[in-house]
This record gives C-alpha cells, structure tokens and sequence, in this order.
C-alpha cells in the first residue's frame, strides 16, 4: 500500500482545505441567498449551523482520515473491518469525481471571462450586448471544452509536483492573494454611489423573508460551502502527520475563514449590484450578466472587472485542485499507482462527465441534482452514522485529540443527533417542494 507525502504544517492543510471548500457556491451563490432570505437573519443561522453541525462533522470526517492515515476507503475498513461502510469511500470517490466534471461549464465560463476581462472584450456593450456575449460563448461547445481542458492541464500540473510542492504551495499563495483581491475590490465598490443598499440587503435583518425554506437553503448552503462528503476532508486528514494535533480545533478555523469568505464575496457584488441599479440575481446571471454590466456603469470597471475574474478563477482553481489531489491520494494508496498514472487515470471519467455536462444543458441539470440532493447527502449522512454510531463517537473525541469537556459535550450531541436529523431534512425537502 503506496503511502502519500504528508503536509508539511497544519498550516498547510488548513489553507489546502480552505482552498477545497472555497469553491464557486461562497461567491456566486452566498450572497444572493442571504439578501433574499432575512439578511442578517440568515447571516446568524448560517454560522450557528456551521458551528453546531458543520464543524463538528467536519471534525469527524478529517479525524477519520487522521486516526487511520488511510484515504477514505481503507480508512473506513480500518476502524471497522467487519462493516460495509468502505462502501461509502466508494460513494465519496464519485462525489468528488462527479463534481469535477459535471462544473466543468462553470469553470469555462470563469477562465473565458478573466481572459477577456483582460482584453475589456465586454467593455462598453449594452445589457443586450452583455447577454449576446455570453451567449454567444456558451453555444460554443467546442471553445467551452477548450478552456476546461486548459483548465485541466493547469490542475495536473500542480498536482505532478506531489502535495507539498504542489497543492500546499500553491494554496499558500494564491489564498492570500484572493483576499487581498477580495479586500481591494470591496474598498473600491462601497466608494460607489448608492453601495449603502447593498450593504443594507447583505445585513438587516428582514423577519419577512426568513421562512422555513429559507432555513433548508440555509442548512443545504453550509453543507455544501464546507465541501463535506467529497473526499478531500478525510483525504487531506491522513495527511496530518503530527499525531498531537488538535482536529476540532483546525476544522474550527477552516469552517470560520469559509464564513468570513462568503461575507466578504457579498461585500464585493451586492454594493457594485445596487450602486449601478442593476437587478440582484444569483448564479450564472449575477456572475456573466449583471456584474459585466455593473463593471460598465462602475469607476474603474475595465480594473475591477480583472480583480473580480482573477479572484473568482483563484477560488475556482483551488477548489478544483483540491478536489482532484483527494482522488489521486486515493488511487495512489488504495492501488498502489505512481502519480502521475493515478492522475490520467482519474482525468478520464472527469473528461467523459465534462464532455456530457458541455455538450448538454439536461445532463448538466441531472448530474447536479444528482449529486446535490442525493451522493453529497448520503455521504455526509454516512460519515455521522459512522462516528456516531460504528466507530463510536467518543473514539472520534480521543482521536481528534479534544481536551475541552464543552467541546466533547458539542460533538456528541451534534453527531449522533443534531446532524442525523438535519441531513435528512435536507435530503426529505427536496421531495416536498
């Protein structure tokens, strides 16, 4: 059995796991959702479900990886030799392998718009024109394909380099560089006149569109802004060597930098949305309609626009990376591969899943409610079962390296009952609406 490279820090799997998590839901999705369902309404619920589930599932999931320091699959035949759950190192796999493939569109869209960002190709159109634009580019399959091939070849390039020559220094410098980005353009928007409303709709609090659907998007938003069930969590704990390491502790501070993340990816769009009294949307129109258009209308727009795409693309790739480096380390140990082999070989179904997702809208929507409503679902419900329950949440207290006897009292609650019972919330609401 290969055994991987370890971090060189913890320092190095917190940024790399930031890096993971810090994907496309905490900048294109966040904002609009917390402005349309209460504010600061939703603001607090969000943290007080990353604090009382998030965490500690996240706790349990890298613990898993740290205690066995195996990759998810033989991690789970570790702890419990005699059960099925290995299984469920199988369901993690396609989790990750499936998201990387099926955004695919997204991540072309984000890698098109920095690249012409710096070519100010949307500069000065006109709102039909924006449209036109973007249009025009998606119906191009071919060019689509295109970017998210280099886009590919950029994520095994990093990962050729092994983890801590590759994805940890990569992490180390482009996550400081995404803040800045983020920092610079939030100065620079709430200079605009009428920035205010935006800030406004990101925090007051707004009773009247706090509903229990707001609650379910509130707790779907925080399990998958923390990239929970897909690999990465458990691979990158059996990557911690120091054995002394405090788990809840780490899982805290990643948790709490991804809240702080979609904080400030609201501050950068909403003022720039209401200041140019453009329409507040979500998604592929907030981030390839509305923001060229708000980039148009805005001082300094052409600059703005290049510091926006770069950062976006920053937190894309890193996601990206992250994701793929969980399953290389996997094939890596589980089948004793070289590198380099481990990481061809999972780029061929990341590129037959791609290639459907481009190439047709309805498998894009399938693939997404496929992994959004069910394997996410399923793997997370699989990963509190299990540390509750098979191996036994006070084995996950002792290896995770707790002292705090609040702290233990948190995680047994929140895993064997708090978080069972959301997640299938979660995974019920789907069916009712």
């Amino acid at each position: 059995m290969k055994k991987n490279e370890g971090f060189s820090s913890i320092w190095g799997f917190i940024l790399v796991a930031i890096g993971l998590a810090l994907g496309i839901g905490s900048l294109w999705r966040f904002p609009y959702v917390v402005g349309a369902n209460g504010g600061a309404i939703f603001i607090l619920m969000y943290i007080a479900i990353i604090l009382i589930i998030g965490i500690p599932l996240m706790t349990c999931e890298v613990a898993i990886g740290f205690h066995t320091q195996r990759t998810a699959i033989d991690a789970y035949k570790t702890i419990a030799p005699k059960s099925k759950f290995y299984l469920a190192g199988y369901l993690h796999l396609v989790a990750a392998a499936l998201i990387l493939g099926y955004t695919a569109p997204i991540y072309s869209w984000i890698f098109k718009y920095l690249v012409v960002s710096f070519q100010g190709s949307y500069m000065g159109l006109t709102s039909d024109g924006v449209v036109e634009f973007f249009n025009d580019f998606n119906a191009d399959k071919t060019q689509v394909f295109l970017f998210f091939i280099i886009n590919l070849i950029l994520n095994i390039f990093v990962l050729i380099f092994g983890v801590q020559k590759g994805i940890e220094r990569i992490s180390k410098i482009l996550l400081p560089i995404l803040f800045l980005i983020m920092a610079a353009v939030i100065i620079a928007v709430l200079r605009v006149d009428g920035a205010i409303d935006g800030v406004k709709f990101l925090f007051l609090p707004d009773v009247s569109k706090f509903t229990l659907d707001s609650l379910l998007t509130c707790l779907g938003q925080a399990f998958f802004a923390l990239g929970l069930g897909m690999l990465g969590s458990m691979v990158f704990g059996s990557y911690i060597k120091d054995k002394d390491e405090n788990i809840f502790k780490s899982s805290s501070l990643i948790c709490i930098s991804l809240i702080f993340a979609g904080i400030l990816a609201g501050l950068m769009i909403l003022p720039m949305v209401f200041g140019t009294n453009l329409e507040v949307t979500e998604g592929v129109s907030l981030s390839f309609l509305t923001l060229p258009n708000a980039f148009n209308l805005v001082p300094g727009g052409y600059f703005l626009s290049i510091l926006f795409y770069l950062g976006f693309y920053i937190a894309a790739f890193t996601s990206s990376v992250g994701v793929y480096e969980a399953i290389v380390g996997l094939l890596t140990e589980k089948y004793n591969l070289n590198r380099i082999t481990a990481i061809l070989i999972s780029a061929v179904p990341i590129v037959i899943v791609a290639y459907l997702s481009i190439n047709n809208d309805a498998l894009f929507s399938m693939f997404d409610v496929i992994e959004s409503n069910y394997i996410l679902v399923f793997s997370c419900l699989a990963i509190a079962i299990f540390s509750g329950y098979i191996w036994g949440i006070e084995n996950v207290i002792k290896a995770s390296n707790i002292k705090n006897e609040f702290v233990k009292s948190w995680m047994r609650i929140s895993i064997k009952y708090i978080t069972p019972v959301a997640i299938l919330i979660i995974f019920l609401s789907h069916f009712f609406k």
